[in-house]
């Protein structure tokens, strides 16, 4: 039974919502309250699983509401309410821990929806609790050294989706896996619409939103238990199973996530998604490699080149990108010529992943990598040459991108109007 706090300064809404949660099985009303004051002394006392909260309580409003019970009642989950649209009110709801917006008027069964669904991350959230909740208190101790990252990080990226990104990211993780067993791990950064999942036929009861929601994105710990196995005893951390999570994960989560990752593995693999976003960015420029992967299309080589532009802004050199054609199309059908491409790009085809339906389409379809399914494919063999153009011979690891593996990159002050996270 989800047990549900109301606090609305209005009776006749509050009515309204109690007789249509009357109507569920699975939800019970605790409680209701009139003001921000109120609705903070009813949920301390009776515990709710979800606070349901107007955004313009008298007193303490919606949003100092909402920042009282992200603190002192962590594991209810809240659940906005306003008249406004979805914009600056939606925005300050967010930052201050709410889990859902609804604007009203909003029909009952999407309250009944959002309910459920804040109740059920909160439940999942919870699940990680108890590697904290559980450790007995011990007298305060010296910090323990934090060991140094060391280990490589590859951001696959590319200007326009559709041209294979994932399917890159996912056959290069799984290819050095097989050199590095249990030293490898795949980070799906598509937030929003992760492909990873699909790619490798593989599930998970928790993804980054869960780490990023529990502040557990630098504990070894949850963060081993949060991810997945994939083949070649590939680690896998999968994209939120919903599109609204991915706004739970920030730019400080990314960094710290990283961290920790280099820590634990030899080699992180990012997937980013196909569009330049802060986390996008951070990953890009953190990263010892960038993977661009296009196709010969115009539109796409196009894009590629803009996106070469930003990396010179964030002065990624020429040594660290690894440039991957992937033809899409076969020869003589709508594709540039790879000379073309090249001077376009000023950038030489490090790989070419030639066009193959049977062999991409059958891996995609049955979530094998095409490294698995057709190992002596020429697709197969692009991979394994990927693979050999992002590694680094040991002579040469403490200087990838000019800085010593794992010791923070200088930041540099973007030029392109995004925000710090």
């Amino acid at each position: 039974m989800i047990r549900v706090l109301i606090a609305d300064p209005s009776q006749r809404i509050t009515d309204n919502i109690l007789r249509r949660l009357g109507m569920e099985d699975g939800i019970s009303v605790c409680g209701t309250a009139a003001d921000g004051e109120h609705a903070v002394q009813e949920a301390l006392r009776l515990q709710p699983d979800v606070a349901l909260l107007d955004a313009m309580l008298p007193g303490l409003s919606g949003v100092q509401t909402t920042e009282m019970l992200a603190q002192y009642l962590p594991k209810a989950g809240v659940i906005m309410m306003s008249i406004e649209s979805e914009n600056e009110s939606y925005r300050s709801a967010m930052l201050a821990g709410a889990r859902e917006f609804l604007q009203k008027p909003f029909k009952g069964d999407d309250l009944v929806a959002a309910i459920e669904r804040v109740h059920e991350f909160q439940q999942r959230r919870l699940a990680l609790s108890p590697v904290h909740a559980e450790s007995p208190p011990v007298e305060a101790a010296p910090e323990p050294e934090v060991a140094t990252p060391t280990g490589r990080a590859i951001t696959v990226v590319a200007g326009k989706g559709g041209v294979g990104k994932s399917l890159v990211a996912t056959n290069l993780a799984v290819t050095l896996a097989a050199a590095h067993p249990g030293r490898v791990v795949l980070v799906d950064l598509c937030l929003q619409f992760g492909d990873v999942a699909a790619l490798l036929d593989i599930q998970a009861q928790h993804t980054i939103a869960d780490l990023a929601a529990n502040d557990a994105v630098a504990d070894r710990e949850v963060v081993q238990q949060v991810l997945a196995e994939g083949p070649n005893g590939l680690k896998v951390l999968l994209a939120p199973a919903r599109p609204e999570l991915a706004d739970y994960v920030t730019t400080t989560h990314l960094r710290a996530l990283m961290d920790e990752l280099r820590r634990s593995f030899d080699i992180v693999v990012i997937d980013a998604p196909a569009y330049l976003n802060e986390l996008t960015l951070d990953s890009i420029e953190n990263s010892d490699r960038v993977v661009l992967v296009t196709d010969f299309s115009v539109t796409s080589v196009k894009n590629t080149r803009l996106v070469i532009t930003v990396l010179d802004v964030l002065h990624v050199t020429a040594e660290r990108i690894v440039l991957v054609a992937n033809h899409r199309d076969a020869e003589g059908v709508a594709e540039l010529e790879r000379g073309q491409v090249e001077s376009f790009l000023t950038n030489e085809i490090a790989v070419e992943v030639p066009f193959d339906p049977p062999v991409v389409g059958g891996s995609v379809s049955r979530g094998v990598p095409l490294v698995l399914s057709s190992p002596v494919s020429g697709a197969a063999r692009a991979m394994e040459e990927l693979a050999r153009a992002v590694g680094m011979p040991a002579e040469a690891a403490g200087s990838a991108g000019g800085r010593p593996i794992g010791q923070p990159r200088k930041r540099q002050r973007r030029l392109l109007g995004f925000a710090r996270g």
